[in-house]
């Protein structure tokens, strides 16, 4: 059973909408400010694939599988940040590109009615795994969404989060936790750099 819908999300948001829930997921595998990651184990990979409904029809992902689904997901969540207004990362996207060479998507039919032109993964493996979360990706670029998903602007915490705010301003996944220590921050730099200086 897909269980995605039962994660919280920081601030009361609501999960991001679609196949762009599944690229949220993905990267929100690892609890930045906890240290707390199901990548962390080839244990723990398999079982968020499970969970996702991602069963990959060989053997169990290995350890360079795991390492893999890390890289992409680091190179997913710097491209989060960007749309959240950091600078471009050349490295990320090409990590991106270079775990997409071996992850190929096949055009096919799809929808209740078999009419919707849509890209799947070509392979059954865990590259096809990865191949569905760069499909989720590539669909959301096209239809407008990916610029909302975005990666929580306090270094501390960057949990992925869907603006869903008419001016897509939204900076922190939770405003009372994450936007209140930032604006904390910043009170306290200011306080410092008008403190006068100690006299000699």
């Amino acid at each position: 059973m897909n269980r995605r819908a039962e994660v919280r999300q920081p601030g009361g948001r609501a999960t991001a909408p679609g196949p762009l829930a599944l690229v949220q997921s993905f990267v929100n595998s690892v609890n930045v400010e906890f240290e707390r990651d199901e990548f962390e184990t080839v244990d723990g990979l398999a079982d968020w694939l499970e969970r996702h409904d991602m069963r990959v029809a060989a053997d169990r992902p290995g350890e360079l599988d795991r390492r893999d689904a890390v890289a992409l997901r680091e190179a997913l969540r710097a491209l989060l940040r960007e749309n959240n207004g950091a600078p471009p990362d050349r490295r990320a996207r090409t990590t991106v590109e270079h775990i997409a060479r071996d992850c190929p998507l096949v055009v096919a039919f799809g929808g209740d009615d078999g009419a919707e032109l849509m890209l799947r993964p070509a392979l059954t493996d865990i590259r096809g795994c990865f191949a569905r979360v760069l499909a989720c990706s590539f669909a959301a670029v096209a239809d407008g969404s990916w610029q909302r998903l975005k990666a929580c602007a306090e270094h501390r915490c960057e949990w992925v989060f869907y603006d869903r705010s008419r001016n897509r301003g939204s900076r922190w996944c939770s405003m009372a936790v994450c936007g209140t220590r930032a604006k904390m921050e910043t009170y306290r730099r200011s306080r410092r750099a008008e403190a006068p200086a100690p006299s000699s």
